[in-house]
Order: structure tokens, then sequence, then C-alpha cells
């Protein structure tokens, strides 16, 4: 008995790609994917002035109530100044802030060109021994003030009413009755002339500052100041009026009084 040698039977060949063949699978497309920086948006209508914020020329695009701001305190500036007020005392010095006091006195000048030689060198020898003397402290200040008038008007107002007075008292269409007409006619005038002249013709004006630690101290220094000059060159006191109007001037230099 022939052995022989037993060949297994080969599988049938498979083309490439050999196998069992599948039943073709349906693939669905991929969904188109959204480009960088978020999800596609749809169209939409183009916005509006309004909601652009928008306005038309000429207008605020806020409202009144939105301007609401806070008041500005236009005196704070006072808080800058050197002195705080003119005391109601004798001679009405002026306090300053660092608790020290203040007088103003008015220099009279003069008209050099109006005196003789020998005037002229009194005045300056006096005048230099009042700088040689006086060791104070001391500033003068040299301005142009309204021209004070306010003693002739008195003096006008009083002739005035002594002149109405009379007129009442006499017959109407007299003559004396005309002659006080015509005299308060005139005193009328000349008061109109003195308010003008305050108010429109300014005054060359020297003002010495004097300066004292107490009030006491302060006064020495003012009896100095006047004894010093040999009644030639005598400082003289001057009114609370004047020294509102000095003040006044000093700190509103641009301004006029």
């Amino acid at each position: 008995m022939a052995i022989g040698k037993q060949i297994p039977s080969q599988p049938p060949k498979r083309g490439l790609g050999g196998g069992k063949q599948q039943a073709p699978v349906k693939r669905t497309p991929p969904k188109p994917t959204a480009p960088l920086g978020g999800a596609k948006k749809a169209n939409k209508a183009p916005l509006t002035a309004s909601q652009l914020g928008k306005r038309p020329l000429g207008q605020s695009q806020f409202k009144a109530s939105q301007y609401d701001q806070e008041s500005i305190d236009t005196t704070s500036s006072i808080f800058d100044l050197d002195y705080k007020r003119i005391m109601p005392v004798r001679n009405e010095p002026i306090e300053m802030t660092d608790g020290s006091f203040m007088q103003l006195m008015s220099v009279s000048g003069k008209d050099l060109d109006t005196l003789s030689e020998a005037e002229v060198v009194r005045t300056l020898r006096n005048f230099e021994t009042w700088l040689s003397t006086f060791t104070d402290d001391f500033q003068f200040l040299s301005t142009t003030l309204p021209t004070n008038t306010a003693s002739q008007q008195t003096e006008l107002r009083r002739y005035l009413s002594q002149v109405r007075t009379e007129k009442a008292s006499v017959t109407p269409g007299s003559r004396r009755h005309l002659q006080l007409e015509d005299r308060e006619r005139k005193l009328l005038e000349n008061i109109h002339i003195e308010e003008q002249i305050q108010d429109e013709i300014y005054n060359a004006e020297f003002v010495l500052f004097l300066y004292g630690p107490t009030l006491a101290e302060l006064e020495d220094t003012v009896r100095r100041a006047q004894s010093k000059g040999n009644n030639d060159f005598v400082p003289r006191h001057i009114s609370r009026e004047k020294k509102i109007q000095i003040l006044k001037q000093y700190n509103n230099q641009n301004e006029k009084l």
C-alpha cells in the first residue's frame, strides 16, 4: 500500500483586498463646520441710526439730568489770604491768619515841583531821618484809589437842607422864593459834580503797612512810626472803608474799583 503524502486542499484564492465582500456602507456626508470664532450668524437687517447711537447734527445724545454736577465754591480762595478780619476795636487793626496783627496807614504825598529848594531839602531829610530811625518791619504800597468827596457832599447836603427849609417858609413866587429855588438848583448841580468826581477821578495814594505780634506791640509800632519824621512825615490812620478798598484792590489787581 503505497503511502502517499496528503496534500491539504488550498483555500480558494482571493483578489487583492480579498476576504469576504461586505455590503457597501452608506456614509453620510460630514456636516459643515463653523469658521473659527464661533458659529456662523444668520444675516440680519442693518441697524438703524438710533440703534447705532447716532444722533442728528446739533443735538446732544445726553439728557439734561445726566449733567448734574457738584456746585463749585467760588469763595474757596479766601483760605489763601493772609488776613482774617478787620477788628472792631480802636483804630481797627487787621487780624492775620498766623495770630499776628497788621495796621494800614496813609502817607501824604508832596509835589516837589511846587516846593522851594529849601522845602524840598527839608522834606527829603525828614524822610531820610524816618527811614534811618524807624527800625520796625514795614512796607510801602503806591496805588490809585477813587477820590473821596464824602465830606464835600455832606456839607453841600447840609446847605441844601437849610435852603429847602427856608424855601418852604416863604411865599411861593416871591423874590426870595425864586432866589432860594436858584440856590437849590445850584447846590444839586454841585452835589452831582462831586458824585462824578468820586466815581471817575482817581488819586495817587501811599499806604504804609505795619506789623506786630500782639495788639499792644502793634500800637507801639504805630506810635513810633508817627513820631520819627519830625512832624513832616507823619502817617495817619485811615477809615475802615478805605482799608476794605485797599485790600480788595491788592487781591484783585485786574479789577477797577
